[in-house]
């Protein structure tokens, strides 16, 4: 199965190597160590910066910070810079993802109440609503042609959550997964070709990360049940997928072929959310500090 949308000018040799050159268990999840190359710390203040996410066009690093004292959404040049704030409410603004075209930016927020997916567009005063309800909605993912987003949700359901996508023209909903209750469905990304959804999930045992069409289907386990694994991000050429892990016993940034197999360990002193470049050559990361997360990025390939 091949998830590649369009070739990256220098894919990610380092890791693919590692990858292919450790061979292959029937997905046991064998981890290679492997020492954390040029890591850049983009924040340091000592406040909560979370979700870092690369615009398309790699320029521009958006998160979530709490350091105006709520939590609101922010960017930042990927290359350093001073931060700008996004938006400013009272509620709490979360897990931002950029429009492809850098018309907007979508999050999560319950500044209507619940927990809903909103979308500011570029220069507009305020954003606005794209779900609704006393449902709780999150994490956010835009599809790579920019058309529609896929969320968690619990909506229809009495325990855990599943994955849905709403139609950015029209605001129309499809649920994509339908699991029993308890089940959790959560944190999805697109495949490059958009084809495919990759997310973390108990539905087939213990936490792992999961494949499925995004016009819903069968579910393929890529990764072993071993320790928490979550916070899938697919790779721009459709090859790897970085991920978060607790099987080394702290939080770790890992690599795993699209298909399965082999772990890569990518961090050694902590690492939450990983997002890649558009180039596929850094990716971008929570940092853990004594104090609270912040923004940090990690080059895969010199």
């Amino acid at each position: 199965m091949r998830y590649q949308h369009k070739a990256v000018p220098t894919t990610v040799l380092l890791a693919a190597t590692l990858l292919a050159g450790c061979g292959s268990d029937g997905g046991s999840g064998t981890t290679v160590p492997v020492p954390t190359l040029e890591v850049r710390r983009l924040t340091e203040n000592d406040v909560f910066d979370a979700n870092p996410v690369f615009s398309a066009d790699g320029a521009m690093i958006y998160y979530e910070s709490d350091q105006t004292g709520n939590r609101e959404i922010w960017r930042l040049p990927a290359a350093g810079g001073e931060p700008e704030q996004l938006t400013d409410h009272r509620a709490f603004d979360s897990a931002p993802d950029p429009l492809p075209d850098g018309s907007g930016v979508v999050f999560e927020s319950d500044r209507a109440g619940a927990k809903d997916i909103w979308l500011l567009a570029t220069g507009a005063s305020a954003p606005v609503a794209l779900t609704s309800g006393l449902d709780e909605d999150g994490s956010p993912a835009v599809s790579p042609d920019g058309t529609s987003v896929v969320f968690e949700s619990n909506r229809d359901k009495t325990g855990g959550s599943d994955l849905w996508i709403v139609n950015l023209a029209d605001r129309e909903l499809r649920r994509v997964t339908t699991t029993p209750s308890g089940v959790y469905v959560r944190t999805a990304d697109w495949s490059p070709d958009g084809q495919h959804l990759i997310f973390e999930s108990n539905a087939l045992g213990a936490s792992a990360l999961v494949v499925i069409p995004a016009t819903g289907g069968d579910m393929v386990q890529i990764t072993p049940d071993a320790g928490y694994e979550g916070h899938p991000a697919w790779s721009p050429d459709g090859d790897l997928v970085a991920f978060e892990s607790s099987r080394s016993g702290t939080m770790e940034i890992f690599l795993v072929s699209a298909e399965g197999g082999e772990l890569v360990r990518v961090t050694d002193q902590g690492g939450f959310w990983p997002q890649w470049s558009p180039d596929g050559l850094t990716i971008v990361y929570g940092v853990p500090t004594a104090t609270a997360p912040e923004v940090g990025m990690v080059k895969i390939l010199h």
